[in-house]
């Protein structure tokens, strides 16, 4: 049975019980799950424009930013970061939100939602110092975004420094991300000498990253497989681990090369990652569907590519799905 039906049916079973538990307790079961669908059901009658409930608001914007709207998100959240100033969570999320949003808007849009990102990182981290996501994302910010935006790369140097204090793990990933937009070579050197991150997916997944932008396809694809293989013991991992898989078949298509690892790794990535990553599961099922055709496996290709064409809203989709019928 696919993972959302069990979800549902899970959910609609335990609703009496459900019911008697506070709503904070409800939401965060469904969350933990990756239900957030059912979430979104249990919230939306609670929530208008009319709300004064921060919670409820900033529940609500979560929600949505992990199903992926991240306009509504950032409606919800801003409200209710006015309503609560001093929530550094909602701050975060606000961020997120925003930060997510600038990539989908237009030039001048995009640059005032990142202002906004910053912002609310920056909020986040003053109000809670010592909480390393805060930390990691204001620094990760100040790394991407160019100076126009708030980017500083000596400011992301600082707060990795002192996240390495806080989180080992998370100040060595950060260190190595900032390595890699300055030399490959030297984030590699680093990841052979860290046992720490030689034991994670993430490293492996940045460094492959990186490959596949310079078109080293090939050691992409090595990079990857790594990822692919470590053991995850949290969300973060898993993360990482997914979009290995995911950005392995990608590669593969790229290099056209490896077919078959190709198509084992987006295989395992749309059975593995049912709720996860909804951003990447149409994608997923393109780029599965073009291995399939290089490997003269035109209906299987067809049977992904028909029903893709048309339930997708994604109209750069439509027009490569259009390229290969």
């Amino acid at each position: 049975m696919p993972r959302h039906l069990t979800l549902t049916l899970l959910f609609a079973c335990s609703l009496p019980a459900q019911a008697q538990l506070p709503l904070q307790q409800q939401l965060e079961t469904l969350w933990q799950q990756g239900a957030y669908a059912e979430a979104k059901t249990l919230l939306a009658p609670q929530v208008n424009k009319k709300t004064k409930d921060a919670f409820l608001l900033a529940a609500l914007g979560r929600t949505e930013l992990a199903l992926g709207e991240t306009e509504a998100a950032a409606d919800w959240l801003e409200k209710a970061i006015k309503l609560d100033m001093t929530n550094a969570e909602y701050q975060f999320l606000y961020g997120n939100a925003s930060c997510n949003h600038a990539q989908k808007a237009i030039m001048l849009s995009a640059l005032a939602h990142a202002k906004r990102c910053v912002k609310a990182y920056e909020t986040a981290h003053s109000l809670a110092p010592a909480e390393p996501k805060y930390l990691q994302a204001l620094a990760q910010y100040y790394a991407q975004a160019p100076g126009i935006a708030g980017g500083d790369k000596a400011k992301a140097k600082t707060l990795a420094e002192q996240l390495t204090t806080i989180n080992p793990l998370k100040g060595q990933l950060l260190q190595l991300e900032l390595l890699l937009r300055e030399d490959l070579a030297q984030a590699e050197a680093m990841l052979a000498q860290s046992e720490l991150l030689q034991q994670r997916p993430e490293a492996y997944f940045l460094i492959g990253v990186e490959q596949a932008a310079k078109r080293d396809y090939q050691a992409a694809i090595r990079q990857f497989q790594l990822a692919s293989e470590q053991q995850v013991t949290d969300r973060d991992a898993q993360r990482s681990r997914l979009l290995a898989l995911y950005q392995l078949g990608r590669a593969a298509v790229l290099a056209k090369t490896a077919t078959g690892q190709g198509i084992n790794a987006l295989q395992q990535f749309i059975t593995e990652s049912q709720g996860q990553l909804p951003e990447f599961q149409e994608w997923a099922q393109f780029r599965l569907a073009q291995l399939y055709l290089a490997n003269e496996q035109r209906p299987d290709a067809e049977a992904l590519l028909r029903p893709l064409q048309a339930s997708t809203k994604d109209d750069n989709l439509k027009t490569e799905i259009k390229k290969v019928l």
